[in-house]
């Protein structure tokens, strides 16, 4: 983008002391405006905000903050009101802020007003997204402060731009600082977030309609559509936006290109992706999210060295500063980490997987359930459960400390621990006890345990007006069904108000099956989302061990899902995971005899056969496996394993060459190799 780095103490000091006016636009803003304000104190000099018709406390706020409050009515173009903020500013420099937003550490800015070269200013902006401010962000350098000149005025009705006016060459009269601005407008919880999309996709297509061939409105148009998972759409005008690109040194291009990668991979569009990823890292190669999304197109793909490369690369880039790319925060870090993780433990390399979900949880900013919960899963099938938790608890964090007990709790029941999952509940209500969530998993503790009354009575303790109301209500009917009370599944619906709903139906039709009346009625759903709906309660009910519910649930599946073979591979490997191989292996056999199944499927059948003696079929599901999956490691494992187990030394050692063809820098088959080879020497 151009910009440069300032010194926030190199400033030159004027004669007479600077002004700085803070402009700003608002409507309903309650929820935010005192934060925002009280951010700012000490720092301006005065405060203009132009209401465009706020109904609620905002205007008395912003009164009380010493505001010179200007009403003017909306008219969907930011930029005239922008303007407006502006023409009635009195300061030598202006400051923008939105109400959503924060500044941190705003003092730093005062000397940087005395430089006479300088006409304007880029901030670090970091905009939460996800759930709740910590984890999930995107970086960027945001133009918001600058000399108050008659000529400098905002352009375009959304996403308003200035910085042209203010430095037309780039990186002449204006630097990037590190001041940071924290933007909370688009997380989850905050009540504007769906109202501010809906009127943003209104402005920015009347924008599209007024300026069909500029780059820039096409591009915010792509990135609206992108934010509602319309990625074919988002595409279309990424592709338009590119078409009419003055050139990639433009501040949005190096995230234009960025998108249309992240919307190719999205509609799963993987070779596509890959090669503008390539043409986008020769104009980037510095792009650690380009980096990233290359490393996960791999992955995708099953070209797994790649993807190792490529995510190694993002570590070894860094996160971005804001200063010249709008990057995710925590691509070149915790997130690169943890899809590094992901894939040694696909590849069957457990304890790299083990060193990386170690490493993801440790350089968050905060709790990262996502590698936590991973780690979890290895930790407890691999160790002791004493051992384990010591273990996992040296990691958990001290930031929402309370979610990360949650999270290993759910762990240890999906495990089979509900009376150690129990305990660390507890110690989670005792460190947030307004946390319902944690209510509703000491429900499914609780049912575990066979105590239904108690798994009641918690989910009772979870009020209406919580976030966490739906997902009791949800484990309300869960109850419901594996009891057979279809007067509990029927409360549980009608609180969470779900009858037209495909889990509502789900319910129904679930507990309908449990109590005689047979596989029930699809009331118009689609049929693969209640299927899902359907699938995901039999895990839980056999994780449960419900094996009656489990059972009566099995036909009803059947009778609705689109595609028979599919499912029979999903439950046989759920069978198989809970612990049913003949059952499972009954599944996965006639999946297959129906086509094709995964590489999963096959090494599943592989070990069922092989716990079973039929070493000659589990050898044939392993080699087929290996066909279909050849850059995975584990294939190449369980294949030597059971070769060298058979005492078939020779043919072990040929397939770890070929694995090690696949994987020359691999240690794990590089000391398998020398051990077969002192296992053939000793044998002769």
């Amino acid at each position: 983008m151009g910009l440069k780095i300032a010194s926030l103490s190199g400033a030159t000091a004027a004669t007479a002391p600077q002004r700085l006016s803070l402009c700003m636009i608002m409507r309903d803003e309650e929820e935010h405006l005192e934060r925002c304000l009280a951010s700012v104190r000490g720092v301006v000099d005065e405060i203009v905000i132009v209401d465009t018709g706020s109904t609620d406390r905002s205007v008395a706020i912003a009164e009380a903050h010493g505001a010179q409050v200007l009403h003017e009515e909306w008219t969907g173009d930011f930029a005239r009101h922008r303007n407006t903020s502006l023409d009635a500013a009195t300061g030598d420099w202006i400051l923008v802020l939105d109400a959503d937003e924060e500044l941190v550490g705003g003092e730093a800015l005062r000397p940087l007003l005395d430089d006479p070269a300088m006409e304007g200013y880029s901030l670090r902006e970091v905009n939460y997204i996800g759930e709740e401010a910590g984890m999930e962000a995107v970086v960027n350098a945001a133009f918001r402060l600058f000399r108050n000149r008659p000529a400098y005025r905002y352009e375009g009705a959304l996403h308003e731009q200035i910085q042209g006016k203010v430095d037309p060459q780039g990186g002449e009269r204006t630097r990037f600082v590190g001041v940071e601005i924290n933007h909370y407008g688009y997380l989850d919880a905050t009540t504007e977030a769906k109202r501010k999309k809906d009127r943003n996709m209104r402005i920015v297509l009347e924008e599209v309609r007024r300026k069909p061939d500029d780059a820039f409105t096409l591009f915010n148009a792509g990135v609206e559509f992108q934010r509602i998972d319309d990625h074919s759409t988002a595409l279309d005008y990424f592709g338009r936006a590119f078409s009419h690109l003055g050139s990639m040194r433009q501040y949005f291009a190096s995230l234009l290109v960025r998108n249309i990668v992240a919307s190719l991979k999205s509609l799963e569009r993987y070779d596509e992706a890959l090669e503008v990823c390539a043409d986008a890292l020769s104009a980037y190669p510095d792009f650690t999210d380009l980096h990233y999304l290359q490393g996960q197109l791999h992955f995708a793909r099953r070209e797994y060295r790649e993807a190792i490369r490529s995510f190694h690369r993002a570590i070894d880039l860094g996160d971005h500063g804001g200063d010249r790319y709008m990057a995710q925060a925590g691509m070149g870090s915790y997130y690169s980490w943890f899809a590094l993780g992901v894939l040694h433990e696909a590849i069957g390399d457990q304890s790299e997987a083990v060193r990386c979900y170690r490493r993801a949880i440790t350089t968050a900013p905060g709790f990262h359930a996502a590698p936590l919960v991973r780690l979890a899963q290895l930790v407890l099938v691999s160790d002791p459960v004493d051992r384990a938790l010591g273990f996992l608890r040296g990691l958990l964090p001290a930031t929402r400390r309370h979610d990360a007990l949650r999270a290993v709790a759910e762990v240890l029941l999906s495990q089979g621990h509900p009376q150690e999952a129990a305990t660390l509940l507890d110690e989670a209500l005792g460190l947030s006890p307004a946390t319902q969530a944690i209510r509703v998993t000491m429900a499914h503790c609780r049912l575990a345990t066979g105590d239904v009354a108690g798994a009641l009575a918690a989910l009772d303790q979870v009020p209406p007006t919580s976030d966490s109301h739906p997902f009791a209500c949800a484990k309300r009917a869960l109850v419901g069904v594996a009891e057979g009370d279809a007067a509990v599944v029927a409360d549980a619906i009608a609180r969470l108000g779900a009858e037209d709903g495909v889990y509502g139906r789900a319910w129904t039709i679930a507990v309908g099956a449990r109590t005689g009346a047979g596989t029930g009625d699809a009331g118009g759903m689609d049929p693969a989302a209640l299927t899902a709906a359907l699938l995901d309660m039999a895990a839980t009910l056999l994780e449960l061990g419900r094996l009656d519910a489990f059972n009566t649930l099995v036909p009803a599946l059947y009778a609705h899902a689109p595609d028979a073979a599919q499912l029979d591979e999903k439950l046989g490997l759920l069978l198989y995971h809970e612990g049913f191989a003949d059952p499972a292996a009954d599944r996965l056999m006639r999946a297959l005899g129906a086509g094709s199944v995964s590489p999963p499927a096959l090494a599943t059948l592989a070990r069922i056969c092989a716990d079973k003696g039929f070493a000659d079929e589990a050898e044939t599901f392993w080699r087929e496996a290996l066909v279909s999956d050849d850059q995975n490691l584990s294939r190449y494992l369980d294949l030597v394993g059971h070769l060298a187990g058979g005492g078939r030394y020779a043919e072990a050692d040929d397939v770890l060459r070929a694995g090690l063809a696949v994987w020359p820098h691999s240690t794990v088959l590089r000391e398998l190799r020398g051990s077969l080879s002192m296992l053939a020497g000793a044998r002769t």
